[in-house]
């Protein structure tokens, strides 16, 4: 058995409070082949419950005296955009705060209960992501969404558990469509303590966040932070498409408790990309001009330190210089990086210009030339 695989079949929401758990698990239908999953998930978050209560009664206090000293940053952008390594190369400021990997899997475990649960994350971590080969470890900086699901049961990425539902999750959790106003602030509340323990916890000033959801809550984010800073970072539809795909043929299958055919996934794709980019495109006006830069994901791949450096400047944002020494050495770590060539087909090519096409032109993106046209 290689690292990063359990020694028995637990679910992600293993991390999160049993309640929470059941919550989740009753949401849906769990299929037989996931039975012994959802067993074991509740059996090992059962065995975390006295250290999440010790946690609540040690530093509750100290998270609500808590205070955001500076506005946070939100880097905003669609799945396979660029977003995790900008967001690296951000949180290398010493000032910096963020989500961690292991705060996104036991975020009611992270100021108490580190020393035990940690270890065992460490040990069954894997060292690269499956699906690029990105470096992984439990103090990497990680999306927020992962964390907010194993909080309280209204995170959008429920539908990694249950794919079937993903456009419902979608509408309820990003959109906050057909939900009542007790739990759209029930939710602010638990992403603003969400972010005081991370902060807490990375001993940072400045929150930086990556969660492609957050692409579609501008209005949330700007009730809650209304000075916040923005970056949303865009990449031509098509390679998107192709990564996006690929990254959830890897990564569902571990998480899931019920299957989804091929044809379900790609539609899932294609549905929620086009809602989210809609939803950027109509709120972005509501971020006033100094709080907002976009980049191209092309020119940020070609040049990272001058786009991090363009990023500093428009959203006037101190600390670049003490910075850059660290973003320089992560950008030499990763220069022997390198994307693969794609295959797609013309029908698929076809359903994104259908589709994605407002995008596309609002991008000024065509066919990419590294990509093969298969049957």
């Amino acid at each position: 058995m290689s690292k990063g695989d359990f020694d028995f079949n637990i679910s992600v929401i293993s991390g999160s409070s049993t309640c929470n758990a059941i919550r989740i698990i009753k949401d849906s239908r769990v299929e037989p082949p996931y039975y012994l999953k959802t067993f074991n998930s509740l059996a090992f978050s059962l065995a975390g419950e006295p250290f999440r209560w010790w946690e609540h009664i040690r530093y509750d206090r100290q998270v609500k005296r808590f205070r955001i000293e500076e506005p946070p940053v939100f880097i905003l952008g669609h799945w396979r955009s660029g977003t995790t390594f900008l967001h690296n190369l951000l949180c290398e400021d010493p000032t910096a705060g963020y989500i961690t990997t292991y705060q996104t899997v036991f975020p009611e475990l992270l100021l108490g209960g580190q020393w035990l649960f940690k270890r065992f994350m460490q040990k069954k971590l894997p060292e690269k992501r499956a699906f690029d080969n990105m470096a992984i470890a439990p103090d990497s900086p990680q999306e927020d969404e992962v964390a907010i699901t194993n909080t309280h049961p209204y995170g959008f990425y429920n539908f990694m558990i249950y794919p079937k539902k993903t456009k419902e999750y979608y509408q309820k959790y990003v959109e906050f469509s057909g939900v009542s106003e007790q739990l759209r602030n029930y939710w602010k509340k638990k992403y603003l303590r969400i972010v005081k323990k991370a902060l807490i916890y990375t001993k940072g000033k400045r929150f930086i966040s990556k969660n492609p959801p957050h692409t579609g809550r501008i209005k949330v984010l700007l009730e809650m932070f209304p000075e916040a800073r923005f970056i949303h970072i865009y990449r031509n539809p098509i390679h998107v498409f192709i990564s996006t795909k690929k990254m959830f043929k890897a990564s569902l299958p571990p998480l899931q408790l019920h299957n989804i055919t091929d044809a379900q996934l790609e539609e899932n794709i294609l549905w929620v990309y086009e809602r989210m980019m809609r939803a950027y495109l109509r709120d972005r006006n509501l971020i006033p001009k100094n709080q907002l830069v976009e980049v191209s994901y092309e020119e940020f791949a070609e040049n990272p330190v001058d786009t991090i450096r363009h990023i500093y400047s428009t959203l006037c944002l101190p600390s670049f210089e003490r910075a850059l020494p660290s973003i320089e050495k992560h950008v030499k770590e990763q220069r022997n990086y390198r994307t693969n060539r794609h295959h797609i087909s013309p029908q698929i090519v076809e359903k994104i210009y259908a589709r994605w096409k407002f995008a596309m032109d609002e991008w000024d993106y065509t066919l990419p030339a590294n990509i093969e046209m298969t049957n």
